[in-house]
Order: structure tokens, then sequence, then C-alpha cells
């Protein structure tokens, strides 16, 4: 299927829609334009930054001018899940520090949607060995508090990291040590060569904390807002759980000043509340808008930016309750994919075909399991699970018709002969007792591989032991092919490794794997520089209003 870009007809609407190419290519049926718009009709190319056209001789067309932003308000479905940025893991709370933390490197996107990954933090760096990497950083960088940023900052939020998170364990696991040269510059010593290094340092969970806080926390969680201290262009200045999050720009920014003062993120599970809040002027900007709702958003005037995502939503199998492969093999044969994609989700995704996005180094193209009920009956009456009954978790209002899916799911398990009880649960008791507790035998997550890489999309959660391989999966072959990848910088050796490591996973079927799930957003119109990434991050940092006239 296609990337689906829909921009209001209005003279006042610029967007900036990043999209990775490699997912294009699985999008065939529709064409992105190739033209730069002539007019404030036609959309704008694929990641570009729309700039509004006067026709020559036209004029009688008002001039255009952006101004900065006093607040800005935003309402996504789930808050924050930890007030430390090195032990959450959900995308909601990580797009929110990516405001306020920092990393080393800087994943950007350019106008054909391919991604790259630039020295942020860092000034310069080179590679000494295989295993000897030595950075530079910045000089003149400071965090909120005044403190200067330097090589120890480093070295205390890499020791800290792995300590407190299951996210930095895995980013960072490759590191033996850090090494301090002087103030601004150090060494990271790795445990084996390690291809996707730069990615995994631009992963948020890496950023860079004050080596104070690292020394107040060394092994727990933040407990107070006061120590979230970055060197991002906002500072935090408020958290009111359930209700909303605040932040405020930060004067002594290193980088282009923020155009938007105060930025309010207010938590809204239900969608159409979080609809509701856009169209009364509550909100600026709403996320993982309902695809049934889009058209009526669409004729009340409001900007849609719809775009393929690399996450991918399934549904994760408990393998120590459920250790025979037949009876998850009939889970995934049991429910219709493509009817939950386009009937469910009203379109808004695509059937997955591997446990990671095809914008992902080391995807590998799979056929997914048929729909075929018949066959998944067979295979419970062998199996023996005739009557059983399966306890199924999920979170309400974190994905796209998150409950909606669950539904389906129930009773498509129950139509082969299974019975199942569904638990809904709020966002953070959810995630935190999905990846605590295992009292349960079915669970609906979703996961991006936000690096780009699929080290962190396969390691992570199908390596035996990794700290988000929440169906207690194991594979000895799958951990060897995992563990190969992951220690030779031979991009064509990765490439095998990874596709024999997928073919067992899909064989094995620790998930029912579902689909991609497409990125929905809506905005107010005039609002301009918003930029939505298919990595699920809303960066708001330089958003501006258009005004005419």
């Amino acid at each position: 299927m296609a990337v689906r870009r829909e921009f209001i007809a209005a003279a006042a609407i610029i967007l900036v829609i990043i999209l990775v190419a490699a997912y294009l290519a699985t999008r065939p049926e529709e064409v992105a334009p190739a033209a730069t718009p002539t007019t404030p009709a036609q959309t704008t190319p694929t990641g570009a930054t729309a700039t509004p056209t006067t026709p020559v001789g036209t004029p009688t067309t008002p001039a255009v001018k952006h101004v900065e932003i006093d607040t800005l308000r935003i309402s996504q479905r789930a808050d924050l899940s930890s007030i430390d940025v090195q032990v959450a893991t959900d995308a909601p709370t990580l797009s929110v520090f990516s405001h306020v933390y920092e990393t080393l490197f800087k994943i950007e996107f350019d106008e054909q949607g391919r991604a790259s990954f630039k020295p942020w933090l860092v000034e310069s760096y080179k590679q000494v060995n295989e295993t000897v990497w030595e950075f530079k950083l910045r000089a003149g960088v400071k965090f909120h508090d005044g403190s200067p940023l330097t090589a120890r900052d480093v070295k205390a939020s890499f020791e800290r990291g792995p300590k407190v998170g299951g996210l930095p364990r895995i980013l960072l696991g490759p590191v033996k040590e850090v090494q301090v040269v002087d103030d601004l510059t150090f060494r990271l010593i790795l445990k084996y060569p390690f291809a996707p290094l730069i990615a995994h340092l631009s992963h948020p969970s890496t950023a860079i904390i004050p080596a104070k806080v690292a020394e107040l926390f060394p092994d727990k969680p933040i407990d107070d807002i006061k120590y979230i201290i970055g060197t991002g262009p906002y500072r935090f200045v408020e958290f009111v759980k359930g209700e909303r999050t605040v932040l405020e720009a930060f004067e002594g920014y290193w980088g282009p000043k923020p155009t938007v003062k105060r930025i309010i993120w207010y938590p809204v599970p239900d969608d159409s509340t979080r609809v509701s809040y856009l169209e009364a002027g509550r909100a600026d900007v709403i996320t993982h808008v309902p695809p049934h709702l889009v058209k009526s958003l669409k004729d009340k005037g409001f900007q849609i930016v719809q775009i393929p995502s690399t996450r991918v939503i399934y549904i994760g199998i408990n393998v120590e309750r459920i250790p025979d492969a037949r009876v998850r093999q009939a889970l995934n044969y049991a429910v219709d994919k493509n009817a939950i994609v386009q009937v469910v989700l009203e379109g808004a995704g695509s059937v997955a075909t591997a446990p990671i996005s095809p914008a992902v180094f080391g995807y590998t193209k799979l056929d997914p399991y048929p729909y075929d009920p018949e066959r998944a009956r067979r295979l419970i009456r062998e199996a023996g699970w005739e009557g059983k009954e399966l306890v199924f978790i999920t979170p309400q209002g974190r994905y796209l018709r998150d409950r909606e899916i669950a539904d389906a799911i129930k009773n498509y398990l129950e139509a082969i002969g299974l019975k199942v009880r569904i638990e809904v649960m709020e966002w953070a008791a959810y995630i935190n007792r999905v990846t605590t507790q295992k009292d349960f035998d079915l669970f609906l997550l979703g996961w991006s591989t936000v690096t780009l890489d699929a080290d962190y999309g396969l390691y992570s959660l199908f390596r035996t032991g990794a700290p988000f391989n929440r169906m207690l999966y194991s594979n000895k072959e799958v951990d060897a092919y995992l563990d190969m990848a992951r220690e030779t910088a031979n991009p064509a050796l990765r490439q095998q490794y990874y596709a024999l490591a997928q073919q067992l996973i899909w064989k094995d079927a620790p998930w029912i794997f579902l689909h991609y799930e497409d990125i929905i957003v809506a905005m107010k119109p005039g609002l301009v520089k918003v930029e939505i990434q298919p990595i699920e991050r809303w960066i708001l940092t330089y958003a501006m209003l258009e005004v005419r006239g």
C-alpha cells in the first residue's frame, strides 16, 4: 500500500512530512507528487518543508508571515509512564523528553525520506579501531541548571543507564567502558565491533543527564521533577499525573532559539474527547486520530497528516504458558489481519510481513499467516487446547483502535474453540504489568524500531533474556544469529543473519503478527513547521503560526 498524505486545500497550510523511503517501496500503488507545488492546494513533496508561493501577477494575494507561538497545546493518548528518561520505554514519554534532553547524535530525514544520523552534542568523532571510538563534545553547551556539558556527564549517563533501564541496557550493551580523555573528549571502548553504534547513540534513552543527577540516583529511578535536567531547548517545569506536562523554552539553549515559548501536553486516552479538545480550541495538535473521524475533521478545516510508521502492532504470547508452537501458529491462522486493517483501521495501516518494519535495515519480507480458521481449529484439537481460557490484557487509548482490535482478536480466537478473557488497563499500569509480571497469556503491544536497525527491533524483543522479551521466548538458533549480527560490521552478513533469525521467529510464532500502524495527526489551521516523524516523534520546537495580510 502507499503513503497517504492528506492536506487541507487552504492557502494557509505548510506541513513537514517526514517519510522513510524504504517504506515507500512497500506501497507502490500511490505515487507521491514529484513536482513542487505551485499553489497552496497542492500537497507538499515527501520529506519537504512546504513554502507557500504567490503566483506571478497576482498582487492581491495577501503576504504571508510566520509568527512565534506563546503556548502550544498538544494532546496525545498516553501520559508519562516515568519521569526518568533512562527508565521510560514508550513513545509518548520519549516524545516529551526529546524536547528536554539531547543525545550525542540526532536522526534526520531528507526530502526523499532517507534517514541519516547527524552529530548533535558531538562536534566530531573518529573510529580509532574496530572497538574504540573517540568523540569530542560541542563547547559551550549548558544544562538547564547552568552547568556545562562535559565528558564526565557522558560517562556517568552511560554507566547509570543500563543499571536502571531496559532500553539503555540494550542500546549501550556493547559498550565495555567509557574513558574520559579531557573535559570535552571521551572514548567508547566496545566489547566487540558494533555496526549500529551511531544509530543507538541517537535514541532518547541514551540522552545525556548531569553527572550529579546520575550520582544521586545510581541504581534507582529519578523521583522528583527537579532532577529532570537536560541540555535541550525546553525545561521541564510541571507534571500533574493524568492532567498535564508543561515545558518552557530554555533561554540558555546552545542551538537555534525555539519559536514556541511554552508547550503543554495533555494525556487524553479517549479518542472522542481528544478530538473535542481540538474542535473546541483546547488543543492545537492531537495525535492518534481515529480513522473514522478524519473526514469530519477535514471538512471542518483542520489539517490532517497521515503517514506510515515504523511501528509494528502485535499480540505477544506468553510462551511459558503456551509452550506448544502448534497453538501459537493456530492463533495466527485464526486472525484475519487484512480485515483488521481494512475494517477496524479503515485502511490506516498494512499487514505485517516481518517482526520489523520494511524501513528497517535487516528487514526480510515473509509471507503472512493466511486466514485459515479450519486449520487453526485442527491445530487446537491436535494440541488438546479446545475450550481453554486465555487471559488477554490490553491498553485502551495507546495505539490506533487498540481496544477494538482486542475485541476483534477475542472474537476470532473464540471462533476456533478457545475462551478469551480481556482485561483493559490504563497505560502506565499496563506497561508496568506487561514488563514485570507474567500473569497473562496474551498482550497487545507495539514496537517501533526507531534506530532503523534490526538489532534494536529483534535483539531487544526476541533474544533469550532480553529486557523486552515479554513473551519469555527462547530459541538458541535465533540467539546465535542475533549475536552474530550484533558482533559483525559486515552489512551483507548482518542482513543474512537477520533473515535467518526472522524466518525462525515467524515459524515459532511468539506473536500474533498483526500490522504496521499509520500515524494520523490533526492540527489547527495555520500551524506550520510541526515535524511528524515515522518513528512516532512529534517535534514542536520550531512550530509557528502562518498569518496572511
